[in-house]
């Protein structure tokens, strides 16, 4: 499918944005090949989208935290405009009942993400269909869906847990019923997984640097750079975690935190990814001290 690009200048004075005056923004039915940048609400005029220019997202799948203001605390703390949610399969529940809407009515909140769970952690196909169709049909009528995960995409063929054919029938599930809903899928360029046979025209990728081990951190930006060389002409968002790896995981030290998301803030600012992601809301709470940490970093944002 060929996609076309129309370039407009106009002038804006939104919510995101510190200045007023004129900047470039391109109207696109994909992706800019010069910025990367995601066009979450597509079929929106200029004047209509009043989004971000770039995504500071933060994952939290647990609505105790939204409940106990938590996740609201660190949305106006750190600046986070968009959340990776988490919401079980579909069984009837209404939009009002939903994580997604809970963490849409957070003042700072633009966007969430919704999320086909992996197969390996107990969704069968049948559960993954019904939840994509009913996503997808969310989508339609709530802007603030920014698009579907495909938890560990690549990992669940890698491994066994789903087939190539399976992952193509919850994709075409849910592109029957909207076909402009975003899929985002994972990739891990540290584990070397490149490009494959049974991929899709994917609409973004979170490129995950996931183990936390001393050497991964040391070669962040080698990683990223691996990630963006398999996905060009392709919104790529960067992703770290505050903990993780086997056995409990390691939580990353002062340095090695600001470092690598100083990289992420530097790549973005400069358009060569569209946003950044930090694992996770709980993290963020358990250990209170990377929220002063990552505010610092994160002040050097000039794309919002």
């Amino acid at each position: 499918m060929k996609i076309r690009y129309l370039s407009v200048t106009v002038s804006i004075i939104g919510l995101f944005f510190s200045f007023s005056g004129e900047i470039s923004l391109t109207i696109n039915t994909g992706i800019s090949e010069e910025s990367g940048a995601i066009n979450i609400n597509n079929k929106a005029e200029p004047s209509e989208r009043n989004q971000p220019s770039c995504l500071i997202s933060m994952w939290n799948h647990r609505r105790d935290l939204v409940e106990t203001g938590d996740v609201a605390r660190l949305v106006a703390e750190m600046g986070i405009n968009h959340i990776w949610s988490h919401d079980p399969a579909y069984s009837g529940q209404q939009w009002e009942d939903t994580h997604m809407y809970a963490l849409l009515q957070i003042p700072g909140v633009e966007y969430v993400l919704a999320k086909i769970e992996r197969a390996a952690w107990g969704w069968t196909h049948e559960m993954s269909l019904n939840h994509a169709r009913w996503i997808a049909e969310l989508s339609k009528h709530h802007t603030g869906i920014a698009g579907m995960y495909l938890n560990d995409f690549y990992d669940e063929v890698e491994d066994g847990h789903r087939t190539e054919e399976e992952w193509r029938e919850i994709i075409d599930a849910a592109k029957s019923v909207n076909p402009e809903l975003q899929l985002w899928v994972p990739h891990y360029p540290h584990r070397g997984q490149g490009r494959h046979a049974f991929d899709f025209e994917i609409d973004v990728v979170i490129l995950n640097l996931w183990g936390n081990n001393p050497e991964l951190i040391a070669r962040g930006a080698e990683h990223l750079a691996a990630g963006l060389e398999h996905h060009p002409n392709r919104p790529v968002m960067a992703g770290l975690y505050l903990r993780a790896g086997p056995d409990g995981g390691r939580w990353l030290e002062e340095q090695e935190f600001k470092n690598l998301l100083g990289h992420y803030v530097e790549m973005l600012n400069a358009g060569k990814i569209a946003g950044l992601r930090m694992f996770a809301a709980y993290q963020f709470v358990e250990r209170p001290e990377y929220v002063e940490w990552a505010k610092e970093i994160l002040k050097g944002v000039n794309c919002r």
